[in-house]
C-alpha cells in the first residue's frame, strides 16, 4: 500500500494531494482571527487552507514572482506561515525562512545573500522593520504581510487580504500558478535555510524538493507510523518549536502534514503551559529544556509534601524507574514490577500527566540538544517515550533516532500482528484520548501482553542519539567527527548558496558531509553527541574536555537554569551559572534570608554554600580533571536578544567569554 507521502513528489503537491482527501476537517488551529491575535482558538480546514493557499500564491505570481525566485518569510509560528510556504512552493519560487528576532543587521545579511524578490511579515511590526531595510536590498521588490498594517506603512506593504484578492482577480495567475506547482521536479528547490550560526555569517542551506520528501519518508516510514497511516489514526500536535529552523519545520509541519495530523499553534514559549492543558496535545516536539522545566516542576511540588502523600509519591518514582529500567533496555517486565509500575500510574503518574497537560500525550520528541537520562527514565515512567533525533540543518534534520524502532522486523504470525495492534490500541487510542490502560482489565491484560513480546524488541538507549535512519550512512572519522551520507543530506551540486568553497570545505573526498559534532557508536550501533568539534576545551594541563556533557549535569540540578563550562587553555575548569531563580527565592523565603533582588540574593553567603553543595554532587559524577573548580553565579540569563544564544538556543561561547571576561577572570585571579 502506497501512502500519498511516498507517491508526491514535492510538499506542495502532497498538501494538496492531503486537502482532497480530508476537505474539511480541522488542518491548523491557533489563536488568530483574520491575520491578528484572539483569545479562542480558531480552526482552518485543509480545504480552506488549500483555498488560500492558490489564491495568495497566483497573488505572488502576479507581482512577477518567477519560478526560483527567492521569498523570504519573516514571521513566528502561525497558519498563515504554512500557507505563505506552500504558496511560495507552487508559484515555483524558493521559500527563505528568516528568524523573527533577527536584528536589522541579520535581516540585511540574509535578503542580500539570497538576492531575495519579496518579503512576507508576519506583523505589523516585522513588516516596519522590513522596510526600514529594504533600500538596503536592491533585489527586494515588495513586502506583504500575513494580516492587517497600520495606517503609517499602508501604503508601502501589501496586507494579506490584498493579496487574496490580487490572486482571485488574476485568473491567468491562478492557471499558471497550477500549471507550476503540478510541474515541480523533485529536484526543483525548495527552501533555502540559513544557519543559526555560533560564529561569524549564518550559510544559506540549499534544500530540495527531494531532500524533503527523503526527509519525510525517512521520518514517518517505520511501521508504527505506518500502523498508524493504515488505522486512519490522525494526532494533534502542540507546534511551539520556530517553523524557521529545520527541526520544528521537520516534526510539527513536514511529518505532521503527511500524517494529516491536527496542527496546533502555541501563542509562545511562555505561554506553553497553559496551551499544554488547553490543548492536551497527542504529539510534542521540542528541546530539552521543556521537557526539564516539567520535570523540575514535578521536582519541587514532590519537596512540599508531607507523610503518606510523600511517601506514595516516592514509592511511586521507584517503580516508574524500575519499570522503565526493563523497558529502556528493550526486556520484559517481570510480572510484580509490572504490577508495581500499574499501581504508580493509576496513584501518581496519571495525576502528573493531567496536572501537565500530557494525559493525551503519546509521542514526544526532543531535538537540539542533549537529554539527561533521569528525565528520560521519569518520562518513561509515565508512559511516554521521549524519541531523542540527531540532524542538522545541511541533513534536513534526522540522521539517526532514538525512538520507538524494531530492531528487527516482528514474526508475521497471527499473535504478534495482534500484539502489534493491541500496543496500537494501548499506548496510542487509548493514552490518546486521556485513558490509563492500567485502570481497565482490558487495557492491563493488552498491555501485559505487549510488554511481553512487541516492548522487548524495540531498544532506547538514554543519552543516545538512536541508531541511524534506512538509507543512511554514518561513521566516524579519525579525529572523531560525525560523518554522513543519505538521501536527506544536502547536495554537492546545491550545497551552501553561491559559496562552492566552503560547500567543497564541508565534504569528504568520498561524498561524505562533515557535521561538525564529536561521537561515537557503541556496541549496539547507537550513536553518542560528545560534543562540538570546535567547543572541545583543552586545558593548560592538556586535558582534552567536552563541555556539553558537564553543563548537561549542572542544568538538570533543580536550582541551575543555564550553565557555561569555562576552561580553554585554563589550568581547572570553572562555570558561568544562571540559577533557577523562581526555586532560589522560594528557598530563600523558606530559609528566612533577605534580598534587595537577585543581584543581592546571589550574593549571600548561604546562597553561595547552598550551590558549592550542589556542586560538590555534581562533581562527584566527573573525573577529577573533568570538575569544576569555581562557579560564579549571574543575576541575568542568556538569550537570543541579548547575544549569547543563537535563534536556537545555542551557546555563542565567544560572546559569553567576551561579555563575562571580568567574571571568568575572576575565577582564576589569586
Amino acid at each position: 500500500m502506497a501512502f500519498l507521502y511516498e507517491t508526491e513528489s514535492s510538499q506542495v503537491g502532497l498538501f494538496f494531494a492531503l486537502a482532497e482527501k480530508f476537505g474539511d476537517d480541522v488542518f491548523m488551529s491557533s489563536k488568530f482571527k483574520n491575520g491578528e491575535p484572539c483569545n479562542e482558538w480558531v480552526d482552518i480546514s485543509w480545504k480552506k487552507a488549500a483555498e488560500n493557499i492558490r489564491v495568495f500564491g497566483s497573488g505572488l505570481i502576479d507581482m512577477g514572482i518567477m519560478k526560483n525566485d527567492r521569498v523570504a518569510i519573516f514571521s513566528h509560528n502561525r497558519p498563515r506561515w504554512v500557507i505563505s510556504d506552500l504558496a511560495i512552493q507552487g508559484a515555483g519560487a524558493v521559500g527563505v525562512p528568516v528568524y523573527p528576532t533577527s536584528t536589522d543587521s541579520q535581516l540585511t545579511f540574509i535578503l542580500n545573500d539570497c538576492e531575495a524578490r519579496a518579503l512576507i511579515a508576519g506583523d505589523p511590526e516585522l513588516a516596519k522593520q522590513a522596510l526600514r531595510i529594504k533600500d538596503q536590498v536592491p533585489s527586494l521588490k515588495f513586502i506583504a504581510t500575513m494580516g492587517p498594517v497600520g495606517d503609517s506603512v499602508a501604503r508601502e506593504i501589501i496586507p494579506y487580504d490584498d493579496m487574496i484578492l490580487r490572486g482571485k482577480n488574476a485568473p491567468g495567475a491562478l492557471n499558471e500558478f497550477e500549471l507550476r506547482r503540478k510541474s515541480i521536479a523533485i529536484d526543483d528547490l525548495a527552501a533555502i535555510i540559513y544557519t543559526s550560526g555560533t560564529t561569524g555569517n549564518p550559510k544559506g542551506v540549499v534544500l530540495t524538493q527531494d531532500n524533503f520528501k527523503s526527509q519525510t519518508r525517512l521520518v514517518i516510514g517505520a511501521p508504527i507510523t505506518k500502523k498508524l497511516l493504515e488505522r486512519q489514526i490522525r494526532l494533534t500536535t502542540l507546534c511551539h518549536l520556530p517553523l524557521c529552523h529545520i527541526m520544528g519545520r521537520a516534526s510539527d509541519y513536514h511529518a505532521q502534514m503527511a500524517l494529516g495530523s491536527r496542527i496546533c499553534f502555541a501563542e509562545s514559549i511562555q505561554n506553553m503551559s497553559k496551551n499544554l492543558l488547553e490543548i492536551r496535545p497527542q504529539v510534542l516536539s521540542s528541546i530539552p529544556r521543556l521537557f526539564e522545566k516539567i520535570y523540575e516542576g514535578v521536582q519541587q511540588y514532590a519537596r512540599k509534601l508531607t507523610g503518606s502523600k510523600k511517601k506514595v509519591f516516592y514509592w511511586a518514582m521507584k517503580a516508574g524507574e524500575d519499570a522503565s529500567g526493563y523497558m529502556i533496555k528493550g526486556e520484559k517486565l517481570p510480572m510484580l514490577v509490572g504490577l508495581k509500575f500499574a499501581l504508580a500510574n493509576i496513584l501518581v503518574y496519571r495525576h502528573i500527566r493531567v496536572h501537565s497537560g500530557l494525559d493525551r500525550l503519546v509521542s514526544a520528541i526532543s531535538g537540539g540538544g542533549p537529554l539527561a537520562p533521569e528525565i528520560i527514565t521519569f518520562f518513561r515512567s509515565m508512559n511516554i517515550i521521549i524519541a531523542e533525533g540527531y540532524g542538522l540543518t545541511e541533513t534536513t534534520s534526522p540522521v539517526s533516532w532514538n525512538g520507538p524502532r524494531f530492531l528487527e522486523p516482528l514474526p508475521d504470525t497471527f499473535l504478534y500482528n495482534k500484539a502489534f495492534d493491541w500496543m496500537i490500541d494501548t499506548m496510542v487510542v487509548m493514552q490518546g484520548q486521556g485513558k490509563s490502560p492500567f485502570t481497565s482489565v482490558i487495557g492491563f491484560l493488552k498491555v501485559t501482553v505487549v510488554s511481553k513480546l512487541i516492548l522487548p524488541r524495540i531498544l532506547i538507549k538514554p543519552g543516545f542519539v538512536g541508531s541511524p535512519l534506512d538509507e543512511t550512512q554514518i561513521k566516524i572519522a579519525e579525529d572523531g567527527e560525525i560523518l554522513v551520507k543519505g538521501p536527506q543530506v544536502f547536495s554537492q551540486k546545491h550545497g551552501y548558496f553561491n559559496q562552492p568553497e566552503k560547500t567543497a570545505e564541508a565534504f569528504t573526498d568520498d561524498g561524505f558531509f562533515k557535521t561538525g559534532d564529536i561521537g561515537a557508536f557503541d556496541e549496539d550501533g547507537f550513536l553518542k553527541i560528545t560534543d562540538r568539534k570546535k567547543e572541545l576545551l583543552v586545558t593548560s594541563g592538556g586535558k582534552n574536555i567536552a563541555p556539553q556533557p558537564i553543563e548537561m549535569a549542572l542544568i538538570v540540578d533543580p536550582y541551575v537554569d543555564q550553565a557555561c563550562v569555562i576552561g580553554d587553555g585554563r589550568k581547572y575548569i570553572s562555570a558561568l551559572v544562571v540559577p533557577q531563580f523562581g526555586v532560589l527565592e522560594s528557598y530563600a523565603i523558606t530559609q528566612g534570608i533577605t534580598f534587595k533582588d537577585r543581584h543581592d540574593l546571589i550574593g549571600k553567603k548561604e546562597i553561595l554554600d547552598l550551590f558549592d553543595t550542589r556542586l560538590a554532587l555534581i562533581n562527584s559524577k566527573f573525573a577529577r580533571y573533568e570538575q569544576i573548580k569555581k562557579i560564579h553565579l549571574l543575576p541575568h540569563g542568556f538569550s537570543p536578544e541579548t547575544g549569547e544564544l543563537t535563534p536556537t538556543m545555542k551557546m555563542k561561547r565567544r560572546v559569553i567569554y567576551q561579555k563575562y571576561t571580568h567574571e571568568i577572570e575572576s575565577m582564576y585571579s589569586a
